[in-house]
């Protein structure tokens, strides 16, 4: 057995031991007494005395000593004494401290110091049964996909936002575009359409930075729209800029393409199905198929990557559109294909660049028999709309003008034509970005070969409002809370996740939780008018309807106008200018767990909307 001994009876035991040795031998006496002084004169008070813990919880039963530090270490006389002031929670033992716990209760424990009264205190906390340890949250997955998902092509296009159509050709000198039987009571030709396209100059360098300046992530170019004329080496037609009688041989889509690559700017191609100068060939609709792919094929090849094809479904031909999508997705399978009835996104129903309130991404494409060339039915409505829960993901795409001929668009450049105002053009940025959509303005250059000065000027004020209004997140510095959070995991599902300007992070709530709170404490109070919501569409579109309510002078109440349905990829709520020091947003009911990857608040004081 070892013994072990407290310093003090160390030292006791010490001197005792030394004691009898020395009462042994007489001889030694006088040493005996000197070393009797040395441990007179080394006395060390006590100088203070703590426990080691400040709070201690039991359960009825258990025994337990509390540790304690006595100062200095090398006091002489470290004893200390033990009391408690309720001895119907525990006992305990005075002089080693050994509790034990009787009852449900509270009590104090006081330790004592037996040199100088030096006191420390513990509080007692005694319960009748342990309370289990919180468990350790554990992730439990991302949430499964929900029906008709984007592909990744489909993602990078949607969060582009901005694009930018350009609209040029033998139309930018004559003004027919094909649309009209007679140019300018002419009977078209081709030797018609080569006088008539008469540039000096082409900067497609500056078009493609008048986007990129003012934040538009693609253009789209028609290569050849319903006349025929082609703005490359066609390899199926001779109705195209290199054409000996051609005035100019610029090859306008390469043009096109290097300013794109240049300026890091993505590129798509409107390829019009329709042909005017195919109606009085002869050639049938097989014959013109095989000439149709064969030109897709080229500009495919040749103008590689394209992000997007554009099929206008105006006098589309009865094609085979499986096969002619199959030319385009072989070289570019990434590639967002438009027409009435996607696969990649679908026309929005009008040409006024506006969006549905409600705003599905995903079409029932097969179940409306739609293909570019086939509108059934009140198209106006569910385009604009789409289809709930929809088999083929394919969102919207808001085209028009900023040239305006009377009450219809000016898709090709006129000197004459009404623009759209910086404010016009904010309130279709609302009702289509704004609602799940994308924002696709036709921006036509001039014959001068260059998008005129009166083109910039109201896109670059359209620029300095949006910046104006979503230069400034109001709810930076926020914090979330949601009543339920996926797998308790809060780390990477919890609301926070919405405010950390991330995109590929998001909210989620558990598989079987369709309806959710979620309330953002504002830094302070904040004046706004415009609230905006994200979903992680990669995951699909869940959300069908919300609401949101605001705190004011302690108060909750209803905020925002018009309906409170879909989200999609952004939701931007507009209402009146409110002043607030929280925000919630309740998810009334989704399809799916709702995941939400965005919140964000803006006041918008300079537009008038």
């Amino acid at each position: 057995m070892i013994l072990s001994f407290h310093p003090f009876y160390k030292k006791v035991l010490s001197f005792s031991v030394g004691f009898l040795l020395v009462g042994a031998c007489s001889s030694c006496t006088e040493k005996a007494s000197i070393q009797e002084d040395k441990e007179e004169t080394a006395t060390v008070s006590v100088t203070g005395v703590s426990i080691l813990r400040s709070e201690l919880e039991l359960t009825i039963g258990q025994v337990t000593r509390l540790g304690i530090k006595v100062t200095p270490a090398n006091a002489t006389n470290p004893r200390t004494t033990w009391s408690i002031d309720n001895s119907a929670v525990a006992s305990i033992d005075k002089d080693n401290g050994a509790i034990t716990a009787l009852a449900a209760g509270n009590a104090t424990v006081t330790v004592t110091t037996v040199d100088g009264g030096h006191t420390a205190t513990c509080a007692l906390t005694v319960k009748e049964t342990a309370t289990p340890p919180e468990p350790t949250p554990t992730d439990p997955g991302a949430p499964a996909a929900f029906g008709a998902v984007p592909t990744e092509g489909q993602v990078a296009w949607q969060r582009q936002e901005l694009l930018m159509f350009y609209h040029y050709g033998q139309a930018t000198f004559s003004g027919w575009d094909g649309e009209n039987p007679t140019c300018n009571g002419k009977t078209w030709s081709e030797s018609l359409l080569l006088q008539n396209y008469a540039p000096t100059t082409i900067d497609a360098d500056q078009w493609v930075k008048v986007a990129k300046d003012n934040g538009f992530g693609e253009v789209i170019l028609t290569a050849k729209h319903h006349d025929g004329f082609c703005l490359w080496d066609n390899p199926e037609s001779t109705t195209d800029v290199a054409n000996p009688n051609a005035k100019n041989h610029t090859d306008v889509v390469k043009a096109v393409r290097d300013a794109c690559t240049k300026y890091g700017v993505n590129m798509g191609i409107y390829l019009s199905p329709w042909d005017r100068m195919i109606e009085v060939s002869g050639k049938s609709t097989a014959e013109y198929e095989t000439m149709y792919k064969n030109a897709l094929k080229d500009l495919m090849t040749k103008y590689a990557p394209v992000t997007e094809m554009w099929f206008d479904g105006n006098h589309a031909g009865n094609f085979n559109w499986t096969a002619v999508n199959k030319v385009v997705l072989d070289v570019n399978p990434q590639c967002v294909i438009f027409s009435n009835g996607g696969p990649g996104c679908r026309w929005v129903g009008n040409e006024a660049g506006v969006a549905g309130e409600t705003d599905w991404s995903t079409l029932d494409i097969d179940g409306r028999g739609l293909t570019p060339s086939n509108l059934p039915g009140d198209y106006g409505s569910y385009l604009a709309s789409g289809d709930k829960g929809a088999a083929s993901w394919c969102p919207a795409e808001s085209d028009f003008s900023i040239q305006q001929i009377g009450d219809r668009n000016g898709w090709f450049y006129g000197a004459n034509d009404s623009r759209k105002t910086a404010k016009e053009l904010m309130d279709l940025y609302y009702k289509s970005v704004g609602r799940n959509s994308v924002f696709l303005m036709n921006v036509p250059p001039s014959d001068k070969g260059v998008i005129d000065a009166k083109e910039v000027k109201v896109i670059e004020e359209f620029t300095a409002m949006r910046k104006a209004v979503f230069g400034t997140d109001l709810a930076a510095g926020a914090t979330a809370t949601a009543t339920n959070v996926r797998g308790n995991f809060a780390e990477k599902y919890g609301p926070a996740r919405m405010l950390d300007g991330d995109p590929e992070t998001y909210f989620a709530t558990d598989d079987d939780v369709k309806e959710v709170e979620i309330e953002f404490a504002l830094a302070g109070a904040k004046t706004f008018n415009r609230v905006q919501l994200q979903e992680y569409i990669p995951l699909g579109q869940r959300v069908e309807s919300f609401e949101i309510q605001v705190r004011t002078g302690g108060s909750w109440k209803a905020w925002g106008n018009g309906a409170k349905t879909t989200i999609g990829n952004k939701r931007i709520i507009l209402g009146n200018s409110v002043t607030a020091d929280a925000v919630k947003v309740r998810i009334k009911s989704a399809l799916a767990c709702p995941v939400l990857s965005g919140f964000a608040l803006y006041n918008d004081t300079v537009s008038g909307l």
